[in-house]
């Protein structure tokens, strides 16, 4: 019985090492498929992270070139006519550069009391923080007139570089103006940036821009160099190489 039993745990022993010994073969082969399958999943979620980067950049480009648009068209809309006492509502009016003036704060005031000819203090309701050399809309009834500060405001008076060519009743609007200049700025790159410049101040609007184009349209809807027959500016941008491209028309408020 003794001998038997000493049989039986060394057939047991035997049995279990045999066991073991299988065991490790398949908890390596099984390592071997579970690398090759870690190894698939790191490269599918790489890609897909990738893409997705891709997607989101493409995203946030595009969002910007929209909003970047949006400014552009709403100061563009400002621009009014006649302002430099001619028929333009601009100072350049190029394919790849448009320069006008804009009440682009919307500040204003009014006169408290007749402005006679030849005048050059003007009193006002309020003129406090106009800077001096910023041009100035002041319109009657009938007409407006361009002309400038020669002197930072006062909060009852506004000092003119020009004095008054005829008399301005009561109650004359004043409009504070801002220079805007709107341009391309070309990189060794080659890339290009869209320029907003406002009373000589210059910032970069839209980056990595591949395409930037103004057409001027008159009352036909057909391009024009006469600026004085312009009352829609068309505006046109891509953003990248294969970014969104968006067109507008852009009406002058005459």
């Amino acid at each position: 019985m003794v001998n038997g039993s000493k049989v039986l745990k060394r057939m047991n022993i035997g049995w279990c090492l045999g066991s073991a010994g299988a065991s490790l073969i398949e908890l390596l082969i099984a390592m071997a498929i579970s690398s090759i399958a870690i190894s698939a999943s790191i490269h599918v979620f790489s890609s897909v992270g990738l893409r997705f980067s891709a997607q989101h950049s493409t995203m946030v480009t595009n969002q910007d070139l929209r909003l970047g648009l949006d400014v552009l068209c709403s100061e563009v809309r400002l621009a009014g006519g006649g302002l430099l006492g001619g028929d333009s509502s601009f100072l350049k009016a190029k394919s790849d550069e448009i320069e006008f003036f804009a009440n682009l704060s919307g500040a204003s005031t009014t006169l408290t009391q007749v402005a006679e000819v030849g005048r050059q203090d003007l009193p006002v309701e309020e003129g406090a923080g106009w800077p001096k050399g910023k041009q100035l809309l002041v319109c009657t009834v009938v007409q407006c007139a361009w002309n400038q500060l020669a002197a930072d405001g006062r909060k009852q008076t506004l000092t003119l570089v020009t004095p008054t060519a005829e008399q301005l009743p009561v109650r004359s609007a004043i409009f504070l103006l801002n220079r805007v200049r709107y341009y391309v700025k070309r990189q060794d790159d080659g890339t290009m940036r869209v320029m907003r410049d406002v009373d000589g101040g210059a910032s970069t609007l839209m980056g990595d821009v591949s395409q930037f184009e103004l057409q001027y349209l008159d009352r036909d809807g057909r391009v024009t160099t006469d600026l004085s027959e312009v009352v829609r500016v068309r505006v046109a941008i891509q953003a990248g190489r294969q970014g969104s491209r968006l067109v507008r028309d852009v009406a002058i408020r005459m």
